[in-house]
């Protein structure tokens, strides 16, 4: 997509995906903090088993290798609303 913003505008927005519980428990916004840093992310509720969250791990704004030093199964802090 990089260099074709036709393309790039069909992307799906980019969301973190919780369990519908921990959705509930934390409202519309979440930060994931990771070893390197942080992401702040619209949240979702979903199919996903309570503790978990699920984040795109290359999209628009979210780059979790690079912004959170994070790969899949890192453990991760999940904070209701925006970083502090």
């Amino acid at each position: 997509q990089e260099g074709e913003p036709h393309l790039a505008a069909t992307a799906r927005p980019t969301v973190a995906l919780v369990s519908d519980t921990m959705a509930a428990a934390l409202g519309d916004t979440i930060t994931v903090t990771g070893p390197a840093g942080s992401v702040t992310l619209p949240l979702q509720g979903a199919d996903v088993v309570d503790g978990v969250v699920w984040v795109p791990m290359n999209s628009p704004g979210c780059h979790i290798h690079a912004d959170l030093g994070a790969v899949p199964g890192t453990v991760v802090q999940v904070t209701a609303g925006g970083a502090a």
